[in-house]
């Protein structure tokens, strides 16, 4: 059963691969990069602030909150990779030679789960379910997400397992997270929303 769910993984990693373009390499080398979402992080955040009123205790809670609901997906991507020890695409010499490898730099010898696709869900389930229902932007951070993730199987550095693995991990630790303030915000009148 693994054996047949690995191989319709690769193949469906070199048939999504393959769909790439060296004129478009550029653009997808961009999206992949994590400094290039920092502008929407920081609108992200500006959003979130302009549709709630927060004391600067709760506001220091949230920056706390995120940065370790990043941290936990960013680190239990790297533990995972290490238990599993399942090669990236660009490292399998098995399927190397079939598929386009854009980064100059493969990334770690192992690949299970993307950390970058766990990040990015995280985020967008944060803010998806801490954006208020009328937002118009709101509907859109999983398509984001799953851009990013995708970026990862164009590039050659993940297989869609990888990615689709850490986007529920990271969906699911960014509703958490979401849950854990709103608990800290309810239950501690010290970081209660200010009316």
């Amino acid at each position: 059963m693994f054996d047949k769910l690995k191989s319709l993984d690769t193949d469906l990693m070199i048939f999504l691969n393959n769909l790439g373009s060296e004129q478009f390499d550029f653009l997808w080398l961009a999206i992949t990069n994590k400094y290039t979402w920092i502008p929407f992080y920081i609108y992200l955040i500006y959003l979130y602030f302009n549709s709630v009123k927060l004391k600067t205790k709760s506001i220091f809670v949230f920056f706390v909150v995120i940065g370790l609901m990043i941290l936990f997906t960013d680190q239990s991507s790297n533990l995972s990779k290490q238990y599993f020890q399942i090669l990236r695409p660009c490292h399998d010499e098995e399927i190397y030679g079939l598929i386009r490898v854009v980064k100059e730099s493969c990334g770690g010898l192992y690949g299970f789960f993307s950390a970058h696709s766990s990040n990015s869900f995280a985020v967008a389930g944060f803010f998806y379910f801490s954006l208020t229902n009328s937002n118009r932007w709101r509907k859109f951070l999983f398509l984001w997400a799953a851009i990013i993730a995708y970026s990862r199987v164009y590039c050659g550095v993940h297989f869609p397992s990888d990615v689709v693995i850490g986007g529920a991990y990271g969906l699911a630790s960014g509703y958490l997270a979401f849950v854990f303030y709103n608990y800290l915000l309810k239950n501690y009148s010290f970081l209660s929303k200010s009316v």
